[in-house]
């Protein structure tokens, strides 16, 4: 697959983390197999427009937020005070291993 396709499900699956939904959740949502959105997140697979549209209605994100970054823009040309979902996936991950322990 190529690079955009990439970046466009690691974009899907930082967003459903960061929501902390759970990938079976999500892909019965949008009525796809947690197999198929596994592959989408991973870039193995595109995403259609349709699926597109169903993650932004169950993320309750920004259909713009899935394409951060596609065009090579990265996270040191963000505005200051901003941070990139990388950023916010690590941070939300550090907390919730620290609340596990």
């Amino acid at each position: 697959m190529s690079e955009q396709t990439k970046k466009v499900g690691e974009r899907i699956r930082l967003i459903r983390m960061s929501k902390d939904i759970p990938q079976a959740i999500v892909a019965e949502s949008i009525g796809v197999s947690q197999s198929l959105l596994s592959n989408i997140e991973s870039g193995r697979c595109n995403v259609t427009l349709d699926n597109l549209i169903k993650l932004h209605d169950v993320l309750k994100c920004p259909m713009r937020d899935f394409f951060v970054d596609i065009d090579g823009a990265c996270a040191s040309e963000l505005p200051e005070g901003c941070f990139s979902l990388e950023e916010l996936a690590g941070a939300l991950a550090s907390l919730r291993a620290k609340s596990c322990t």
